[in-house]
């Protein structure tokens, strides 16, 4: 009989023996406690585990998850490569290295004698992860450098896709897609559910409940349905602390980064017939207001939730070498093909530009009159 999705994954982790957990570039706080959740069950169950996630920086609303600081901006070596002496014969004297044009020169020196080529083996151990699990991503170029730098990695190791996003690529040996979940901390909470509830506790619950909360802005969006509800339940009996969660997550608001909010939505601009919304802050903004761009996620965040009508955000701000960006779509559009021209960096939903020897009035009209042009041309392409 042919296993089901969750019983193929089950097999996978007992088949493994160290796993890698990686997620996209910028990931949200609902791939940051979905790893951090399936990381724990999986070291209960004896497995090495390590979540890597290109350029991570831990964000501040997220600093009370515990373990958070074990997630990796890059990943660890993946292999070692062995030279083997015989030593037998000849015992060494002295042992010493040096780079010279690119090349690494290791000098071996014997007491006495010579040290032939046949004295001398190489061999490499293998690679260090046997399964790889991928969450909240649509595709392997999500993953930025994590995926660029090893792809033989994910071409020899096999992996599972766990997503709830209708844009997934379906790229996994093992493809867990559910677009009808509101969040990838749902889907493996029902996971879990049925392969490892035995070792749920309440920070595993905690995990899964605060990317439940992060992802829905606190249940108020329109993937939130009674199924979502009645799995928040069922992790509050199982000891995640809403509270605690709440209060990180919004009740913990800096006065900069408040005052932050306000001036970006002082410079907020709106194209209703097209869903944008475009917001630009100057460097005069932030000495003002005491924050950093670091807390700029939140303010998109904010506005995906409390904004529905916008599908398009685009939020541009200086800093003292350039402007950069961050721009934000709705599923079924695609961030990187709006500003393609500026070259972006992340995901499908969500990508980063930086320009140079421009000020920000000019990109951001350069920035919008592009967008604009775009999506314009795809209506005109549906009517067609």
């Amino acid at each position: 009989m042919a296993l089901n999705l969750n019983q193929q994954i089950q097999e996978a982790i007992n088949r493994s023996r160290q796993i890698l957990i990686s997620f996209r570039q910028n990931g949200d706080g609902d791939a940051v406690a979905a790893a951090l959740a399936l990381a724990q069950i999986l070291q209960k169950q004896g497995k090495q585990v390590e979540i890597a996630c290109d350029s991570f920086t831990i964000p501040g609303p997220l600093k009370f998850l515990p373990t958070i600081q074990n997630i990796k901006p890059q990943l660890s070596p993946l292999q070692k490569f062995i030279i083997k002496v015989d030593v037998t014969k000849n015992k060494l004297e002295t042992l010493s290295y040096d780079v010279k044009d690119g090349y690494l020169y290791i000098y071996i020196t014997p007491r006495g004698g010579l040290i032939n080529r046949a004295d001398v083996q190489t061999a490499a151990t293998d690679l260090k992860f046997d399964l790889i699990i991928i969450l909240d991503s649509p595709d392997l170029a999500s993953l930025g450098k994590i995926y660029e730098n090893n792809t033989e990695l994910f071409v020899r190791t096999p992996t599972i896709n766990i997503d709830h996003n209708p844009a997934n690529e379906h790229f996994g040996k093992i493809n867990l897609v559910e677009i009808s979940t509101s969040s990838t901390c749902e889907i493996v909470f029902e996971l879990l559910n049925q392969i490892a509830l035995e070792q749920m506790d309440a920070e595993i619950a905690t995990f899964l409940l605060t990317g439940m909360i992060v992802k829905t802005g606190s249940f108020k969006t329109p993937s939130t349905n009674s199924r979502t509800l009645d799995n928040a339940g069922k992790l509050v009996e199982l000891g995640a602390r809403r509270e605690e969660i709440v209060q990180n997550l919004y009740r913990n608001r800096t006065l900069s980064t408040l005052k932050l909010w306000g001036q970006a939505l002082a410079h907020l601009k709106t194209d209703n017939q097209l869903g944008l919304v475009s917001l630009n802050l100057t460097k005069h903004d932030f000495l003002n207001s005491g924050a950093t761009p670091s807390d700029l996620p939140e303010i998109i965040d904010e506005l995906i939730v409390n904004a529905p009508e916008a599908k398009i955000i685009v939020l541009l701000y200086e800093t003292n070498q350039m402007v950069e960006g961050v721009i934000s779509v709705n599923r079924g559009l695609d961030a990187h093909a709006l500003v393609k021209p500026f070259n972006p960096e992340g995901t499908k939903e969500r990508v980063k530009i930086s320009i140079k020897d421009k000020d920000l009035v000019t990109v951001e009209k350069e920035v919008v009159e592009n967008i604009k042009k775009i999506i314009r041309g795809l209506s005109s392409n549906a009517l067609s």
